[in-house]
């Protein structure tokens, strides 16, 4: 039954491909619409339906990288990378979302020896994957703090938030598939319960060490340990 089970989210999860990228297209084709862009009422409207397109076809990809690899088909592709690159990538997206939602967001690249060996696609889907759970979990204004550090033969990359922390009993089950954190009164969170899951499959797979320290009302912290190169 577990087998027919994923057999059936896999191939749904496929067949939703087409018709998202249809989606994406027509909505990128309305957007250089002349006599819409000119229309403010119109434009956004065009806007949050690619935005909230690529926000379900980023959940669909995360489905069927699990199945791949929970059938033992997933294989990453390992290239020698530089930290700090991939970081200086992400941050700025994020720091913008970050500002406009009344908060602030710190980095810290303190690390010397950044170059590693790891899939550039699911590196960046970590990172984006934690910094998306720092900005949902934050009461109000997020406050987050992204640092860099050697250590021994390794590069610590740590996310930490100040928002409403992990209860100490959840804390050995949020990297379960589909297990949700409660989130009191903060009502915008949404998601699967997948996000730490695959992060904590994509590092298993590389072979990295991920350890998680909260504390409830404080903060959240995440550390991951990278072997340097």
């Amino acid at each position: 039954m577990s087998e027919l089970q994923k057999d059936f989210i896999n191939n749904m999860t496929h067949e939703f491909k087409t018709p998202i990228s249809t989606i994406r297209i027509s909505s990128e084709v309305l957007m250089k619409d002349p006599t819409i862009s000119q229309d403010n009422r119109l434009s956004r409207y065009a806007s949050i339906i690619r935005e909230q397109n690529q926000r379900l076809n980023d959940q669909v990809e995360k489905v069927l990288q699990l199945a791949r690899i929970e059938k033992g088909s997933f294989q990453i592709k390992q290239e020698p990378l530089d930290l700090h690159e991939v970081l200086e990538a992400v941050v700025p997206g994020v720091q913008v979302k970050v500002q406009e939602l009344g908060g602030t967001m710190e980095t810290q690249f303190q690390a010397q020896h950044t170059r590693i060996h790891a899939d550039p696609l699911h590196l960046q889907n970590v990172i984006n994957n934690l910094l998306d759970n720092a900005i949902k979990y934050s009461r109000d204004a997020p406050h987050i703090r992204m640092t860099t550090r050697n250590v021994a033969n390794a590069l610590q990359l740590i996310i930490r938030d100040e928002g409403i922390g992990i209860p100490k009993e959840d804390q050995s089950r949020v990297f379960g598939k589909f297990f949700r954190v409660s989130t009191g009164n903060v009502h915008n969170v949404k998601g699967f319960g997948l996000g730490l899951y695959y992060v904590k499959s994509i590092c298993v797979a590389h072979g990295w060490d991920i350890r998680l320290h909260s504390e409830v009302d404080k903060f959240t912290q995440i550390t991951i340990q990278i072997p340097v190169i």
